[in-house]
């Protein structure tokens, strides 16, 4: 069975202004590994355009043809549905800003879509080993910021309208929580941060260290699980929750970056710094988060407040400066265990990734039995892989194992 029909690539390129497609093609969009959780391919359309023939380019996401493991995965995590009901539904409700926040959408499939190809206009992804710098951090959280605002307007209006308060959680609720298929997935990263800092910590000697390690950090991840619902004391947005470097575009005009967020297959409705803390735990240094974090979180307001002002919305009807803090300080335990659950694979060296996700067999065990062996290993060979994931855990270590270990004392 074909992916696109004829009348299909029509409708997209009516859209764009011409009138039929003369032939079209579609392959691989990359010869390297760009997502999990999906078949990536490049559309390409010959159309007329006065006398001359044009060609056009499109990003393609699927459901892998080819991969049954793969394909089998999305349809017990529902992650392809949950992204069809965003962008052929929710999305679509949400007014435009003042700058794009995601490519444009020309044709939703249950197991299909076609955007614009962003790469054409300049937009490139970032490289997976990188932390990125304060540039383009800035840029990634304003665009965060009106991703957020769009939830907020939305129900704003949406409850002028009622005469009542509407929240998305009413009508969305089947599409924005976590599939109990997506807790082994958990459990496994989990049990690597364990079993990684049992090897590598520096106070992997201390007889008690095993012991409290593993209790410390369950008890942050059970945690964590319960920051992935919508939050009873302050106000809920859709929220990505992997914003990593695969699914972020760059483009960089004359020194100034300006992001768009790809992928919402994992979308959750929850407190909006759920996406603020994994963000910059996911891209940034110990040293940045340490001198920047206040400059980040005021970027994050002031972006907020412009994208609000536009629709006459108060940001301190939805958010206060102090609860703002308040909520990023809680929502830490979700972003520094996402992190440590997502770092140690998408900091990979891309030959070793593709190495391991190849396999469908191997795939399959990484994603619900254990990836422990594999981190462990790499990070004995790899010293931009061991520097990064040590950096993180560490962290952890101090912010949770000592802390625990003290409360015993």
């Amino acid at each position: 069975m074909e992916l696109l029909s004829k009348d299909e690539i029509n409708q997209v390129i009516k859209q764009l202004g011409f009138a039929k497609a003369l032939k079209w093609s579609l392959n691989n969009f990359s010869d390297s590994l760009i997502g999990y959780l999906g078949e990536h391919l490049k559309l390409t359309v010959d159309v007329e355009s006065g006398s001359s023939k044009i060609e056009l380019k499109f990003f393609v996401k699927c459901v892998p043809r080819f991969d049954v493991y793969l394909a089998e995965y999305l349809k017990e995590t529902t992650f392809f549905k949950k992204e069809y009901a965003m962008l052929n539904s929710l999305f679509k409700l949400f007014r435009e800003g003042s700058q794009k926040w995601r490519p444009t959408l020309l044709l939703a499939k249950e197991n299909l879509f076609i955007f614009e190809d962003v790469t054409q206009l300049g937009y490139k992804m970032p490289n997976n080993r990188d932390a990125f710098t304060f540039d383009q951090v800035q840029a990634c959280v304003e665009t965060i910021a009106r991703f957020h605002a769009k939830s907020y307007i939305y129900e704003e209006k949406k409850s002028e309208e009622l005469g009542r308060p509407y929240r998305i959680w009413e009508e969305y609720s089947d599409y924005l929580k976590e599939p109990p298929k997506g807790q082994k997935w958990r459990d496994a990263g989990r049990n690597a941060v364990i079993d990684f800092l049992n090897v590598y910590s520096k106070d992997k000697n201390d007889p008690t260290f095993s012991a409290n390690v593993e209790v410390a950090i369950t008890k942050l991840y059970e945690r964590a699980l319960c920051l992935m619902k919508p939050h009873p004391n302050y106000r809920n947005v859709v929220v990505h929750r992997d914003l990593w470097t695969n699914n972020i575009l760059f483009k960089n005009d004359g020194g100034k970056y300006h992001a768009l967020i790809v992928d919402f297959q994992t979308v959750l409705y929850s407190s909006p710094m759920m996406d603020l803390a994994s963000f910059i735990y996911f891209n940034t240094t110990r040293k940045f988060r340490d001198t920047y974090l206040q400059d980040v979180i005021n970027l994050y307001r002031c972006a907020l407040t412009k994208e609000l002002k536009y629709c006459d919305i108060d940001v301190d009807k939805i958010m206060d400066r102090d609860s703002l803090q308040q909520c990023y300080k809680e929502s830490i335990d979700f972003g520094i265990s996402q992190a440590a659950i997502i770092l140690p694979i998408t900091v990979m060296d891309a030959k070793m990734r593709e190495k391991l996700f190849a396999d469908p067999k191997t795939a399959s065990r990484i994603n619900e039995v254990s990836r422990s062996a594999e981190f462990i290993q790499v990070a004995k060979v790899d010293e931009i892989y061991f520097k990064r994931v040590t950096e993180l855990f560490d962290e952890i270590v101090e912010r949770y194992v000592y802390e625990y270990a003290s409360c015993k004392w």
